[in-house]
C-alpha cells in the first residue's frame, strides 16, 4: 500500500494541502499543514496512511475536522484520538457521540502563525454540516475551503439520507437548508479553492465532476446547484433523479455516530475456513463472496457463490474494468449479513480493510484460500461459463439466434439516456435491485448480461446463477463492444 499522497497543493508560503483520495469508495480526505502543524479532515479508518505521512514530514497533528456524520464510509477519528491525543472537531448539530468538540458558528482553530481554520456551519446534506474555512490570521480572507457533502465539483450532496433514519428530517427540508448554505459559500471568494469529500461515482450526489477540487468562482459559473436562484426550483431539482442510496449506508452513519472500533483488532479475530466450512456458513444464511477477477470466476467458481471483483488497483485507482467494490458490497449485502470471503492469499488484507471501510469487518465470518483443486478434494462442486465477446452486429445477432435474450444492468438512467441509449430489445434489470428483481425473470431462458465496461455484468451474471439462471456476460461490455462496434444493434444517438 502506499502511503503517499494521490496529490498535493503547496503554496508560496508553504501552507500545503495533502489529497488521500480513494477512487473505490470516491472518497477524498485531507491533511491541511502550515508550519509543522496539521489537520486532517475525513479520515477514513485505515489510517496508517496518515501516520506514517505525519511521521516520515514531521507534521504534528493538532486535530481532525469531520464535515458531518459519514454514510459512506466509516471514519478514522476515534483511532486516530486514541492514537495521539487530539481533539475530534465536529459540528454542534452532527449529533456525535464520541469525545468531540461540538464547533458553533464562527469558531476559530489556529493551524499556523498565518493560517486559522474557521467552522461554517452548512446544513443541506445532512443537518450537521459543516464547512471547513481556512483563512489569513491577518485578512481574514479565505484561501481554501473543505466542503464535505456540501459542495462538490459539478453537484451538491444529496438530501435524502438522513429520512432512513430520522423520518421527520425529509429531504425537502434539508433541500432548502442547502439551498441557503450554498448562497453562504458563494460569499467566498472566487479564488478560493474547494476541496470536496467526494468525487465521480460517490452515492452522495448525482453528476458529481471528475476535477477533484475547483474553486468558488468556477463552481459559480458552472456547477448546476449554484444556477438556481429559485428556492422551489432549487428544492425540486435537488430532490429528484436520486438513485437508491446503499442499503449500508445507515449502519455506516450509526457507527460512525458513537466512533468505530479498530479496524485491525476486528480483522484479526477472522479464521480461515475450508470450503466445506464456508458452504456450511452458506447454508445457514451467510453469502459467500468471491472477491478473484471476473474471468477466473468464470472459469471456475462454486455455485453458492457471487462475484464482486476487488480489482487491481487496492482501491486507491480502478482500471477500466475495475468498479466501486466496497460500495456494491454494501448495496447488495445487507449490514449485519454474515459473509465469508474467497479471497487471494495476497489480497486477503486488502479484502477485509477495504470491507472494514464500510463497517462490514465484523461481518467477515471467515476467508477462503483460492485453490480450486482443493475445493473439488474436500467435495466442493465447481462449474464455469464462457463469456461473450461483440465485435459486430453479426455478434449479436448470433446470439440472439442462439436463444440468448440480453439484459442490461446498467441504471434506468443509463438505460433511457437517448446519446448512448441500449441495446435494442434488452431488458433493463439494474443491478442494485437484481437480487429481488430477478424473481420475476423466466428461469427457461437463457441470458446475456452487459454493463458498460463490465464490473456489475460480471456481479450481476454471478447473482443470476447463484439463482439458477442460465446466464453469462458481455466481456467487453457496452462502451467499448456493443456501442463501439455493433452501434447499429443500440439506440444511440452519437
Amino acid at each position: 500500500m502506499s502511503f503517499e499522497p494521490t496529490e498535493e497543493y503547496v503554496q508560496e508560503d508553504g501552507l500545503a494541502v495533502y489529497t488521500f483520495y480513494l477512487e473505490c469508495l470516491a472518497q477524498g480526505s485531507y491533511i491541511i499543514a502550515h508550519e509543522g502543524k496539521a489537520f486532517l479532515v475525513d479520515p477514513r479508518r485505515d489510517i496508517e496512511i496518515y501516520t506514517q505521512f505525519l511521521e516520515k514530514n514531521n507534521l504534528k497533528l493538532k486535530g481532525v475536522l469531520e464535515s458531518h456524520l459519514h454514510a459512506d464510509f466509516v471514519s478514522g477519528h476515534m483511532e486516530l484520538h486514541k492514537k495521539f491525543g487530539t481533539t475530534i472537531f465536529i459540528g454542534e448539530n452532527a449529533g456525535a457521540q464520541f469525545p468531540h468538540y461540538p464547533a458553533g458558528e464562527g469558531e476559530v482553530l489556529i493551524l499556523s502563525s498565518k493560517y486559522q481554520i474557521k467552522a461554517l456551519p452548512t446544513p443541506g446534506h445532512t443537518p450537521g454540516c459543516v464547512t471547513w474555512v481556512v483563512e489569513s490570521v491577518a485578512t481574514k480572507k479565505a484561501t481554501m475551503v473543505f466542503t464535505g457533502d456540501t459542495l462538490f465539483v459539478g453537484s451538491v450532496g444529496r438530501p435524502d439520507l438522513v429520512g432512513s433514519i430520522i423520518p421527520e428530517i425529509t429531504p425537502e427540508l434539508l433541500s432548502n437548508n442547502m439551498f441557503d448554505s450554498l448562497q453562504r459559500l458563494m460569499e467566498l471568494p472566487d479564488e478560493c479553492i474547494v476541496f470536496p469529500a467526494h468525487g465521480p461515482g460517490s452515492p452522495c450526489g448525482k453528476g458529481i465532476s471528475a476535477d477533484l477540487s475547483s474553486t468558488i468562482g468556477k463552481e459559480r459559473q458552472t456547477n448546476e446547484a449554484l444556477l438556481y436562484t429559485d428556492r422551489q426550483k432549487f428544492i425540486e431539482w435537488n430532490t429528484s433523479g436520486l438513485d437508491a442510496a446503499p442499503q449500508y449506508f445507515p449502519n455506516a452513519v450509526l457507527t460512525n455516530m458513537s466512533g468505530a472500533e479498530n479496524v485491525k483488532d476486528e480483522l484479526a479475530k477472522i479464521p480461515v475456513f475450508t470450503m466445506s466450512e464456508a458452504i456450511a456458513a452458506v447454508a445457514n444464511g451467510a453469502v459467500l463472496l468471491d472477491t478473484r477477477s471476473a474471468q477466473a470466476f468464470a472459469d471456475r467458481h462454486v455455485p453458492q457463490a457471487i462475484n464482486i471483483p476487488l480489482g487491481g488497483g487496492g482501491g486507491v485507482h480502478l482500471e477500466y474494468e475495475d468498479g466501486n467494490f466496497a460500495i456494491w458490497v454494501g448495496t447488495l449485502i445487507p449490514a449485519g449479513t454474515d459473509v465469508v470471503l474467497i479471497a487471494a492469499e495476497d489480497k486477503r488484507v486488502e479484502a477485509m480493510e477495504r470491507l472494514g471501510r464500510i463497517g462490514y469487518a465484523k461481518q467477515i465470518k471467515g476467508l477462503v484460500n483460492c485453490d480450486c483443486d482443493v475445493w473439488v478434494k474436500t467435495g466442493a462442486k465447481t462449474v464455469s461459463f464462457e463469456k461473450k465477446i461483440i465485435n459486430s452486429v453479426a455478434d449479436v445477432d448470433a446470439i440472439k439466434a442462439d436463444g440468448y435474450t440480453f439484459i442490461d444492468t446498467r441504471t434506468a438512467g443509463e438505460f433511457d439516456c437517448p446519446v448512448r441509449g441500449h441495446l435494442k430489445d434488452a431488458l433493463n434489470f439494474p443491478l442494485a435491485q437484481l437480487e429481488t428483481s430477478c424473481q420475476v425473470i423466466d428461469k427457461g431462458s437463457k441470458y446475456v448480461v452487459y454493463c458498460l465496461g463490465g464490473f456489475r455484468s460480471a456481479i450481476a451474471t454471478s447473482i443470476l446463477l447463484k439463482h439458477g439462471f442460465n446466464a453469462t456476460d458481455v466481456y467487453n461490455g457496452y462502451e467499448r463492444g456493443l456501442l463501439a462496434t455493433a452501434k447499429e444493434a443500440t439506440t444511440a444517438e452519437i
